[in-house]
């Protein structure tokens, strides 16, 4: 780094990706620093740079104590980056954090998690920390409990139908609980999942209030146009989906076309059913569903339709490996659930059809936009053609 870079975060200050640190830390204070960095999406630690922001002179003996800060103070252990630059005749050491791939990280000696807020490192909240364990494969929150089993709140005609009807299994009375539990539906102590409320609740909103879907209709090509049509609804993953598909359904143009060639009568909708069904699905499917507060939302424009995921796509996927077929499954048994209903691609490769299906029919490719805490897909009306091409 040149000095001049560090002489400019000397005057910005800490921030979300920096932290000063003096040459007389505590070992378990550079660990809570290390742990909210490798926590969130990494970030670097000036070892000789006081709170003051003057500098002091960091002896290189200082790297081991680093090192062994990383590995015996952190859970699981980590291995940073350090570098040494001399500004103005003093060492600083720049200790480099990565995104953690193993999450969460924790202080061995308090037993206490830590993210990074701003310039400061703090405990995160009960979601913000399942989130973390999704993200580091040791949890699937799908299965987290609810609320306590009762067919009062519980819809057992429903979850027999899926039983027997996607699953081909006999479903017998005595049989019911078993079924429940190994479909993982319930836990051991007769508690609903998350997964067990968005398919078989009668009311998934009364447990999970971000549950359900938004759909609007637009006058306009922005939020702030004249709203034509709006449902909120409250029902489970399936019906949230054939609602979403209804809705763009009616507030879409089927325009008749004539081949060139053969003279044969075309229709040309404004969205692909399947590329809107596979979408949609996506939604529900990959959504984050540990975090509270947003619900799956489908917006309609006069020239695109919107549909917006809550999360950011999970672990080492990106959007490259994601458009490329790769895929991993946040909630693996609701992709399953899904597949069973025939709404989702048995090989996992829907994006992919999505893709291919604009380009064989010459159509502008949708756009992807994978934010920290969102996934947004944008789909062009007749494909970004005009309506008589």
């Amino acid at each position: 780094m040149p000095q001049y870079d560090l002489q400019e975060i000397l005057r910005a200050g800490e921030n979300s990706r920096i932290e000063f640190k003096s040459i007389a830390f505590h070992a378990d204070s550079l660990a809570k620093e290390v742990v909210a960095f490798a926590n969130m999406s990494g970030g670097e630690i000036l070892i000789g740079v006081a709170d003051d922001r003057t500098l002091e002179d960091a002896d290189r003996s200082l790297e081991e104590r680093v090192v062994n800060s990383c590995r015996n103070n952190i859970h699981p252990s980590i291995i940073p980056e350090i570098t040494t630059m001399v500004v103005d005749q003093k060492n600083i050491l720049r200790v480099v954090v990565d995104q953690g791939l193993h999450k969460p990280y924790k202080v061995k000696s308090t037993n206490k998690f830590y993210i990074r807020a701003g310039s400061v490192s703090i405990e995160p909240s009960t979601e913000e920390l399942a989130r973390l364990f999704q993200e580091g494969r040791q949890l699937h929150y799908e299965i987290a409990p609810v609320f306590p089993f009762s067919t009062k709140d519980f819809d057992m005609l429903r979850f027999r139908e899926y039983v027997e009807n996607q699953r081909g299994l006999s479903m017998e009375e005595e049989d019911s609980r078993n079924l429940l539990y190994n479909l993982q539906c319930i836990d051991e102590h007769d508690r609903v999942s998350v997964l067990g409320a968005l398919f078989f609740a009668f009311n998934p909103g009364r447990w999970l209030p971000h549950s359900g879907l938004d759909i609007n209709c637009f006058a306009g090509t922005e939020t702030s146009a004249d709203l034509i049509d709006y449902r909120s609804e409250n029902c489970t993953v399936v019906q949230c989906i054939a609602h979403a598909l209804e809705f763009v359904r009616q507030h879409s143009v089927v325009r008749a076309t004539f081949d060139r060639l053969n003279g044969h009568r075309l229709e040309t909708p404004d969205y692909g059913p399947f590329v809107v069904r596979e979408v949609v699905v996506n939604a529900f499917m990959h959504r984050d569903w540990s975090i509270i507060g947003q619900r799956v939302r489908v917006n309609m424009f006069v020239d695109r339709l919107e549909i917006f995921s809550p999360g950011k796509l999970p672990n080492t996927l990106n959007l490259t490996r994601a458009l490329s077929g790769i895929s991993y499954y946040r909630n693996p048994i609701m992709a399953q659930m899904l597949k069973d209903y025939k709404m989702a691609d048995r090989v996992g490769r829907g994006l992919q059809a999505v893709m291919r299906h604009h380009r064989t029919h010459s159509l502008r490719l949708p756009d992807f936009a994978a934010g920290e805490n969102f996934f947004l897909v944008t789909l062009w009306r007749n494909g970004g053609l005009t309506p008589d091409a």
